[in-house]
């Protein structure tokens, strides 16, 4: 049966047990060396989006739910984890779970942790952590969940990032592609270029390029090109405001001073538009 959903890189890359050991080892601070430590428990069907972005699994007695998110920051994700991890508890499970339910023997359950990996283009803080009781008006918490939110673009959480290979990998293809994209470059050259550039320097993430060459532009290209372009438009449309800014204020006689202050662009460019408008 074809799948309904659209793998993103990041649950396609990291849903190899090594890699993800890598990356749990950086979450947790553990140090295991044995892939077999994890047991990869994510739910077979999308649960946010038609992109598979989420990955959990079972490790050294936690549930771990990792989210890739890309574009703002949602202040939802408490919630959607919450919902999430109440789905992924019936399939661990399975039918034995509604039995326990409603019989007297507690049922244990693992310690859980929670983690947003964000590398959409618009800014957000480098680490911060969401509780489920801000959304409560009274900040009642008698049910709580925090959710560990890291921002994995350039230049942020290195310190994260270097404690897993596979993840400084997986962000430097990100963040090239990215940065060809936005110096112009159509898709296949925007990837191309990046592949060629991590297949120079990224020696452990070798054979996945070698191996997944076509798949990664697939999931890459589909994933970036909507967002790049939207943030491209903002950033033309922040451009274009700040040119009608500075016309207005030249025709209005503005010192020179103010019109820097107003609109964070240098006197050069100023005087520049300046000119043009005689």
């Amino acid at each position: 049966m074809a799948k309904k959903y659209r793998d993103s890189f990041f649950s396609f890359y990291f849903s190899d047990k090594v890699r993800l050991l890598s990356l749990c080892n950086a979450l947790t601070g553990e140090d295991a060396t044995d892939p077999n430590e994890i047991e990869i428990t994510t739910l077979e069907e999308t649960f946010f989006s038609k992109r598979k972005n989420d990955i959990s699994c079972l490790f050294r007695g936690r549930l771990l739910i990792l989210i890739e998110q890309q574009s703002t920051l949602n202040r939802n994700m408490p919630l959607r984890f919450l919902l999430y991890v109440v789905k992924l508890l019936n399939q661990i499970y399975d039918k034995e779970f509604s039995e326990q339910l409603h019989g007297t023997k507690q049922i244990k359950l693992p310690h859980m942790e929670f983690f947003v990996l964000y590398n959409g283009q618009r800014p957000a803080k480098e680490y911060e952590e969401m509780k489920l009781s801000d959304a409560v008006e009274d900040n009642f918490d008698n049910l709580e969940l925090k959710v560990k939110f890291y921002n994995i673009n350039f230049p942020h959480s290195r310190e994260l990032i270097k404690k897993c290979l596979p993840l400084e990998d997986y962000c430097v293809i990100i963040e090239k592609y990215v940065e060809n994209k936005k110096q112009g470059m159509e898709d296949k050259l925007a990837f191309y270029e990046a592949y060629k550039f991590c297949m120079q320097t990224r020696e452990w993430m070798l054979e996945f390029l070698k191996s997944h060459e076509w798949e990664m532009y697939e999931m890459i290209s589909t994933e970036y090109d909507e967002e790049l372009a939207m943030s491209l438009q903002r950033e033309e449309g922040r451009e274009e405001g700040k040119l009608e800014l500075v016309k207005n204020f030249l025709k209005a006689k503005t010192p020179l001073k103010y019109i820097v202050e107003a609109t964070g662009w240098s006197k050069e460019k100023i005087l520049s538009c300046a000119e043009q408008l005689k």
